[in-house]
């Protein structure tokens, strides 16, 4: 069984900060059109997407519009059967959750401008596959939209890279609390090499959370809102040692107060809407 690792908020690499000058602003260039003459998954993109959010997304293109990395994995597009119903389950558990927590204005201020589905999975070279990729908080790469077919395992993985990616949009625009990357200060570009569950014993959420206290803060965000709190305590609680369970909690802290704080969500409450959302969203 192949181990699927979701780079979320990558910006194209590990080490590659996202550009704050890239987050929000501009709305996308719309030329006029006939919209009767658009195919039923346009009219979805347009009504649900470009003209609430002002995000163009973008499933016909060619190889050279990927970037440089993706160019040599011979990806391919999705069948458009496919992209209407895995935008539904996109809609459902990342932007309606947060258009009810935090109003659609503020949504759309700091969305993503593009979406690009990608029908074909990514294949690194140690034998994993990405589910997402993020460049500058302007563009999200969803990847293996061909292989959707609304299962829990998939549901949660997707929605775990939408809410990865904008918990960076967020603490980008308002930073979070420095005593976070005091925690656990031992961040290394080496997070690969260990599991999850290992990285909990040294009070991690997950083995990427390692790699930058970046990366810590969006997969504590990510992780607690597509998990349900019983799940969510579980992974905290049996972290085996009351060293990192400590760590974990102190971080879990800072993160719930920064949403209310800053954003007005509370925690608690918004991952039960979430987990509420993905596992309505499961067909099979």
């Amino acid at each position: 069984m192949k181990k699927i690792i979701i780079f979320a908020a990558l910006c194209l690499s590990f080490l590659t900060a996202c550009d704050k000058e890239d987050l929000g602003g501009s709305n996308i260039h719309v030329p006029e059109f006939d919209y009767n003459a658009l195919s039923e998954t346009d009219k979805y993109i347009y009504d649900h997407y470009t003209v609430p959010y002002n995000v163009e997304v973008v499933y016909r293109w060619n190889q050279g519009d990927v970037s440089s990395d993706d160019m040599r994995k011979n990806l391919v597009p999705p069948r458009e059967s496919q992209v209407e119903p895995f935008l539904e389950m996109i809609e459902k558990v990342w932007v309606d959750t947060y258009t009810a927590e935090v109003g659609q204005q503020t949504l759309r201020s700091y969305i993503p401008k593009q979406i690009l589905l990608v029908g074909s999975a990514s294949y690194n070279d140690d034998g994993s596959t990405t589910e997402g990729t993020a460049e500058g908080g302007r563009q999200i790469v969803l990847y293996s939209v061909n292989d959707f077919n609304f299962t829990l395992e998939q549901i949660q993985s997707y929605a775990h890279v939408m809410h990865h990616e904008f918990a960076h949009i967020l603490h980008q625009n308002v930073e979070y609390d420095a005593e976070f990357e005091k925690i656990t200060p031992s961040y290394s570009s080496s997070w690969m090499q260990m599991n999850d569950e290992t990285a909990r014993t040294k009070g991690f959420i997950t083995a990427y959370a390692s790699s930058s206290a970046d990366e810590d803060f969006a997969e504590m965000v990510s992780i607690m809102l597509t998990n349900s709190p019983e799940d969510w305590d579980n992974m905290i609680e049996s972290a085996g040692n009351a060293t990192a369970v400590e760590a974990l909690r102190k971080k879990e802290a800072i993160v719930v107060a920064y949403m209310k704080n800053n954003w007005g969500v509370d925690m608690k409450d918004f991952q039960k809407e979430v987990v509420a959302a993905i596992e309505a969203a499961v067909r099979n």
